[in-house]
């Protein structure tokens, strides 16, 4: 006896595709916190040291 049944789609089939948005939204975070954690802190400590020798 074989029924026909909707199967529900795994977790996995659910966040393949916003995952790639996902992985795409936390390149383009990590490159603004990068670049501002570079200009707003390394380079005014480098700045400062250089300055003070």
């Amino acid at each position: 006896m074989e029924t026909l049944t909707a199967e529900k789609p795994s977790i996995f089939k659910r966040l393949k595709k916003p995952s790639k948005q996902m992985f795409w939204a936390w390149i383009a975070y990590q490159t603004i916190k990068g670049t501002l954690t570079t200009s707003l802190i390394w380079i005014p400590l480098i700045w400062a040291w250089v300055s003070h020798s």
